[in-house]
Order: structure tokens, then sequence, then C-alpha cells
């Protein structure tokens, strides 16, 4: 797909030039690139906050379950301890 921008700021193209330049790029090659990185970077940072509230939820029902086992295993001592 083909992108066209016109009335860009000189000093703004100068300064893309330079970069793409350090990068041995094209200004086309490196827009292009940054503009799929930028892409790529949005996708990847909403996985993350997908992963880290999962993890949240995860964590919050181990600390549940958790508790929920060694309430059991008190009611298992107390019940075994009443047998003896």
């Amino acid at each position: 797909m083909d992108i066209l921008i016109r009335d860009v700021d000189p000093h703004a193209m100068k300064k893309i030039d330079e970069w793409a330049k350090k990068k041995n790029l094209s200004r086309q090659s490196y827009l292009k690139e940054l503009i799929e990185k930028t892409t790529l970077l949005e996708m990847v940072s909403q996985a993350d906050n997908s992963f880290e509230k999962q993890l949240q939820v995860n964590t919050l029902f181990m600390e549940k379950t958790s508790d929920s086992v060694y309430e059991l295993v008190d009611l298992l001592k107390k019940l075994m301890a009443v047998d003896e």
C-alpha cells in the first residue's frame, strides 16, 4: 500500500534524511521501517498489557486457592486430633 504525505516541514525532512543516512537507508525505506516497527510495538504493548492483567488474575486465584488449601489442612488436622 502506498502513502503520500505533502507539506512536511523541511527541517523535519532534513532530520529524517539524517536518520536514514545513519542507517544506510533511503528515506522511503527508513520511513517504511519506522511505520512498520511503530505498529508492531503497539501490538506488542497491547499483548503485554493483556498478559499483565491475566497474571494479576492468576495470582489472585492462586492466593485464594492457597488460602483454601490451608483451611482444609487445618480442618483435617482438627479431625485427626479428634479421632486420636
